[in-house]
């Protein structure tokens, strides 16, 4: 499906007419019938509010699929429990290295930079789920 199609379907879908839409967007008629003859494209502004106000990806305007989008409550979530199940085994190993090196070495002082370690990766770790979760 075409973007001008999609904007005509979901405009439909939610009761609006092309007037309510353009005031929601604080644009003119004229404009939102542009873009839904595919005479113009709306601006990346606009297709943030649409995203927003039909509760749909920016993928699934944008892209000419003939798929159903995902809403942005459909998307895969990760479960909570999980991560933090996930979070308490690699500080649980984190400190297990720690204390073993320390132990080994019998450094205790200069074993800290494991936890340095430890944390700067979680944080990478961290990043790329967040990273991963947006898309």
């Amino acid at each position: 499906m075409m973007l001008p199609s999609k904007l005509r379907d979901l405009r439909k879908k939610h009761g609006l007419s092309q007037k309510e839409l353009a005031e929601k967007l604080m644009t003119t008629q004229a404009k939102v019938a542009s873009w839904e003859n595919g005479d113009s494209v709306p601006d990346i502004s606009y297709i943030a509010k649409l995203t927003v106000l039909y509760d749909v990806s920016a993928d699934y305007l944008l892209k000419d699929g003939k798929q159903e989008g995902q809403t942005i409550m459909d998307r895969p979530n990760t479960d909570p429990k999980r991560l933090g199940r996930n979070n308490s085994i690699y500080w649980t190993i984190v400190i297990a290295v720690y204390l073993l090196a320390s132990i080994v070495t019998g450094r205790w002082s200069t074993s800290w930079v494991l936890f340095i370690l430890g944390g700067a990766i979680w944080l990478i770790g961290a990043g790329f789920h967040w990273i991963n979760s947006t898309k």
